[in-house]
């Protein structure tokens, strides 16, 4: 019989993921569509900051020279974060948009950008062609929504090669969180420039957390 403590620690990483379902409870019960404010800042990026701090803190590795892959997740973590804070404000959109686009070329390097896996990323990118016509931004974005999108499909499709090649744990927890990551915007992306979405904040962002836990979990495979 497993105790609720036990499960804590297995589920949170012998307790080292703790503060992350702690923040991302503080934010869904304070923060969640709050007004623009520094408390909306500090909310939305709290679980975000628990994640780069478990990087960085796990056995030491990135700051090692082996740790090459782990101080790229990290640098996309807190791309990541920076990415929450602007886009706490709607007109910072292209600035939060920009943040994330960075994170996700840190991951895709975690990843490996390599010429393998060809049903995946073709896959990967017919999907997200076929939702990007189904979007109607205007101005600028018409050019950098698809090509936000293109970054996201290829950090979902180089997550799930790198899994497809080594099936361990922490590298199908990657995939996964690429995924979530790549549902989370899409949805977002539909709220804004093509219809209403029900409960789209809970989705947004349950997705969204989840997904930066996949990833930052892969951080925990030697490399």
């Amino acid at each position: 019989m497993i105790s609720p403590s036990d499960l804590m620690s297995r589920v949170g990483v012998g307790g080292r993921l703790v503060p992350f379902f702690k923040a991302v409870c503080v934010y869904f019960v304070a923060g969640c569509g709050a007004t623009p404010s520094a408390a909306a800042v500090a909310a939305k990026c709290a679980p975000i900051l628990c994640l780069l701090l478990f990087v960085l803190l796990h056995h030491g590795s990135a700051i090692k020279p082996q740790g090459r892959y782990a101080r790229r997740i990290a640098a996309g973590l807190a791309l990541s974060a920076l990415g929450d804070a602007l886009l706490v404000w709607p007109q910072q959109l292209v600035g939060g948009m920009a943040a994330f686009a960075a994170a996700h070329v840190a991951y895709v390097a975690a990843f490996g950008l390599r010429a393998d896996a060809p049903a995946l990323a073709a896959l990967s990118y017919a999907g997200t062609a076929r939702y990007v016509a189904l979007l109607r931004p205007g101005g600028a974005l018409r050019a950098l929504v698809p090509l936000y999108a293109a970054l996201l499909a290829t950090t979902a499709w180089r997550a799930a090669a790198a899994a497809a090649a080594r099936r361990s744990r922490p590298r199908l927890a990657g995939a996964a969180g690429a995924l979530l990551f790549l549902v989370s915007d899409a949805v977002l992306g539909y709220t804004l420039f093509a219809g209403p979405v029900p409960h789209h904040q809970v989705l947004i962002m349950s997705t969204y957390y989840l997904g930066q836990l996949g990833i930052a979990v892969s951080a925990l495979e030697a490399h």
